[in-house]
């Protein structure tokens, strides 16, 4: 499913114009035109969009760039702060932007309502949440088993229904005797979640935030991933799109993520950007000399 077709970004001449208007009356410093003069750089004035859709770039490429702008175009809430630049470059960028909806069966939704954004932020932050909440848990788990052996052998001989004394102990006791000491300790600290790798809780953050028939923008989904990880999405992805009516936009330099079968690719490190297939991308052309280069290593390994 196709739910968003294109996007436009203003071309180098518009945001020429647009500069040469506001530094008739305002100072300003080469540092704070971002995201001006990024994209443009590149050549990149448009996307069109498949099922599927792979930006792809080295470090500073401008992948990310487009992808948070078209988040924002979209409206699209976020859990992590990214470089926003001067706030009225930003909103001045953004207003020049534009983008092409499809009309998908029973538009319900609006399409910010129907997008999620994700970032390798949000899944680091999500990583340290879940550090600190275990540790909370482990740290307190001595104090609430002592609290459950209090509560469970408290005798509440005073209570006053008026001013309420006596009340929450006396209910607090119960609870510890209709509980086990596991249970009680769960319900006022929390589980402590299964402690697994920073790749494997990434992971499985992906892919408990994907359900079927959304828009999706991922910024580099990889990091942390370790190859059979990133294989693993990578498959995930394709189904996802395949089967259950999603849409991904994805920036990356993954391997495995750039060789999606029917993914459309472009190659920000172009100039200008331009589409490309996966086996012509220069970092996919530096593994294959990798494994040229050990071929025969390789070839023992049978």
């Amino acid at each position: 499913m196709i739910y968003l077709e294109s996007f436009h970004f203003p071309t180098f001449e518009e945001e020429d114009d647009f500069l040469a208007d506001y530094f008739k009356v305002n100072s300003f410093s080469m540092n704070e035109l971002y995201p001006f003069k990024v994209l443009s750089e590149k050549g990149l004035y448009s996307l069109d969009f498949e099922e599927i859709t792979v930006l792809y770039g080295g470090n500073g490429s401008g992948k990310s760039t487009a992808l948070n702008t078209i988040g924002n175009k979209l409206r699209v809430a976020r859990n992590s702060a990214y470089n926003k630049g001067d706030i009225d470059f930003q909103k001045a960028y953004l207003k020049m932007c534009e983008y092409y909806e499809s009309e998908w069966d029973e538009h319900i939704l609006d399409l910010k309502d129907r997008t999620t954004l994700i970032t390798s932020d949000d899944i680091f932050k999500y990583m340290l949440d879940m550090r600190q909440r275990n540790g909370y848990v482990k740290m307190h788990r001595d104090s609430a088993i002592a609290d459950w052996f209090t509560a469970r052998n408290a005798r509440v001989t005073h209570i006053n229904f008026e001013t309420g004394e006596g009340i929450e102990e006396l209910e607090r006791s119960r609870r510890a005797k209709r509980q086990s000491c596991r249970e009680f300790v769960r319900e006022n600290l929390g589980e402590v979640t299964a402690s697994y790798s920073n790749g494997e809780t990434g992971f499985m953050k992906f892919i408990d935030s994907i359900v079927p028939d959304r828009l999706y923008l991922l910024d580099e989904p990889e990091n942390s991933l370790s190859c059979e990880l990133q294989m693993r999405l990578a498959q995930y992805i394709e189904n996802a799109a395949r089967y259950y009516g999603c849409q991904f936009i994805i920036a990356t330099h993954s391997p495995f993520l750039l060789a999606i079968k029917g993914a459309k690719i472009y190659n920000l490190d172009g100039e200008p950007a331009t589409l490309s297939k996966f086996w012509e991308l220069p970092n996919m052309k530096l593994y294959y000399e990798l494994f040229k280069e050990y071929e025969k290593e390789f070839g023992q390994c049978r």
